[in-house]
């Protein structure tokens, strides 16, 4: 799929194609990725609705993505996510090896889980664009300049023992929200620094938003 529209919502078969195919935990296990999206057998039947929030990143090493994960562990924390009615949860997806997940969990303080997709399967038939274009705007969720942001990735990536398994540059991600195993709500990033605000994602999510109320990760 390869829309102009960064909203767009894939067909139905595309979106069943998209749950067969097979993501890796951080353990390197594989799991198919409409697993993500299925209630827990455990739960009252009353309480199995639930919607999921998925944040594909680009590379591991993305110093943009980073800010935009603490962003979002600030103003979507697991207190709200698992009090919300129905429940929210959120799993992020990396186009890295799952070796280098820890050290992203150490770097962002991540809560949720993270998966990963090295092959870039998912991204391609979901839509996800490839480029390395900045865009014009910088986001609320980014607090340093271009030149800052972009110094400190490159040190990350030199530091660690993983250097080249953080996946590919050019790969952009998203934010999809599934309810019931349905596409409600999705956006495309059109540059490497274009994640839905925070404040769309709740918006999106039914959570309320109020002005001055969203968080940035360096607050």
């Amino acid at each position: 799929m390869d829309s102009d529209d960064p909203y767009a919502i894939p067909d139905t078969k595309t979106l069943l194609r998209a749950g067969g195919l097979e993501i890796l935990n951080e353990e390197g296990q594989k799991v198919p990725f409409n697993s993500l999206l299925t209630p827990s057998p455990h739960k009252p039947t009353q309480q199995r609705q639930q919607i999921h929030l998925i944040i594909f990143i680009r590379h591991f090493f993305c110093g943009h993505c980073e800010a935009y994960i603490r962003t979002i562990s600030a103003n979507l924390p697991l207190s709200l996510l698992s009090t919300a009615s129905p429940p929210i949860n959120l799993s992020i997806i990396g186009c890295g090896q799952p070796s280098t997940v820890p050290e992203y969990k150490a770097r962002t303080s991540c809560p949720y889980p993270i998966y990963c997709d090295p092959e870039r399967n998912l991204y391609r038939l979901l839509g996800m664009r490839c480029t390395l274009d900045l865009g014009k705007k910088k986001p609320e969720y980014i607090k340093s300049g271009l030149l800052a942001g972009s110094m400190s990735s490159m040190w990350t990536m030199l530091r660690s023992r993983n250097i080249w398994k953080g996946g590919a540059f050019e790969q952009n991600g998203g934010e999809w929200i599934f309810v019931d195993g349905e596409v409600r709500w999705c956006h495309r990033m059109r540059s490497t620094r274009d994640h839905a605000e925070v404040w769309e994602v709740r918006k999106a999510l039914g959570l309320e938003v109020k002005e001055g109320e969203v968080k940035r990760d360096d607050e």
